[in-house]
C-alpha cells in the first residue's frame, strides 16, 4: 500500500459532472461548452483509435467518466479509476447505460489490477497534479501489456504563470519526454491548443465567438503539431514499448 499523499480535488463536489457539461456541443449549452477541453478529449480519442488496440483500456484519473464514454465504442472494456468519491459517484451515474465501462474509486499510486492487464492506459491531465509522478508511471507500466501504449496529456509549462493553482508541477516538453523515457522505449510528443487561440479565448468577446465557431464550424483548439512547442499550450504523449521494471 502506498504512503504517498493524495492531493485533494474537490471540484466534482462543487461543480458536479462538469466535464460532461463542458463537452456538450449543443447550441443551447454554448455558454458552458469548453472547446479547449473538448479538443483534449478528441485528440486523446484519436490517439487511441490510431493505436488500433481494441481490447481493454484503463483511464487513470477518470473523474466523472466523460472520456470513458467517448472511448467506450472503440474498446471491449473500459475501466476508470479516481481517488475522489464524488467523481466516481458521477461517473457511475453517467455511465449507467454504458455496459462496458466500470468506474472504481482508488488512488493512481495503487492500481488494484494484476500486471499486464490493459492494452491502453490514458492519463488525461493527471500528472501535473501529482506529488510523486514516478510512482504513477511505475503503476501504469506494471498494468500495461508488453505491446500496450500510454496516452497522456498535460499542460505545457509557460514562464509567466501556472495554468492552474492546483497543479503540483507543469512540465517543459523536454522534461516530460525525459521522464516518460524512463518507463517507455518510445515516446512521441504532439503539441496542441495553439496559444494564439488561447489568448483570443481569454478576451472579452473571444470566448463567446470561439465557442460558437467550435460548435458550428471547427474547433481551433484541435490545431496540433509535433514541432514548435512554444506555440502550443498542451502536450499529448503517446508512449509505447514499456521498459522492464528491472531497468529502473
Amino acid at each position: 500500500m502506498s504512503t504517498v499523499e493524495i492531493t485533494p480535488f474537490d471540484k466534482y463536489d462543487k461543480s458536479g459532472a462538469y466535464h460532461w457539461a463542458e463537452c456538450d456541443r449543443r447550441y443551447s449549452n454554448y455558454l458552458r461548452y469548453n472547446p479547449a477541453l473538448d479538443a483534449r478529449y478528441e485528440l486523446t480519442m484519436r490517439a487511441i483509435r490510431d493505436s488500433e488496440a481494441r481490447g481493454s483500456l484503463l483511464d487513470v484519473g477518470c473523474g466523472d467518466g466523460c472520456l470513458m464514454a467517448r472511448v467506450a465504442p472503440l474498446m471491449n472494456k473500459v475501466v476508470g479509476v479516481d481517488s475522489e468519491a464524488g467523481a466516481i459517484r458521477w461517473a457511475k451515474e453517467k455511465l449507467l447505460n454504458v455496459p462496458n465501462c466500470e468506474p472504481i474509486q482508488t488512488a493512481c499510486y495503487d492500481l488494484p489490477f494484476p500486471a499486464e492487464s490493459f492494452d491502453i492506459v490514458t492519463s488525461a491531465d493527471v500528472i501535473e497534479h501529482l506529488t510523486d509522478p514516478r510512482h504513477h508511471l511505475q503503476e501504469i507500466r506494471r498494468v500495461l501489456r508488453p505491446g500496450g501504449a500510454l496516452v497522456l496529456t498535460t499542460p505545457k509549462w509557460r514562464p509567466d504563470r501556472k495554468w492552474d493553482h492546483r497543479h503540483e508541477k507543469e512540465y517543459r516538453a523536454e522534461e516530460l519526454s525525459a521522464l516518460l523515457a524512463e518507463y517507455f522505449h518510445r515516446v512521441d510528443l504532439t503539441f496542441f491548443w495553439p496559444l494564439r487561440w488561447s489568448r483570443f479565448y481569454a478576451t472579452r468577446f473571444g470566448w463567446r465567438l470561439l465557442k460558437l465557431i467550435s460548435i458550428q464550424l471547427w474547433n481551433p483548439f484541435l490545431g496540433h503539431s509535433a514541432a514548435e512547442p512554444e506555440k502550443f499550450g498542451q502536450i499529448l504523449a503517446t508512449c509505447r514499448e514499456p521498459r522492464s521494471s528491472s531497468t529502473r
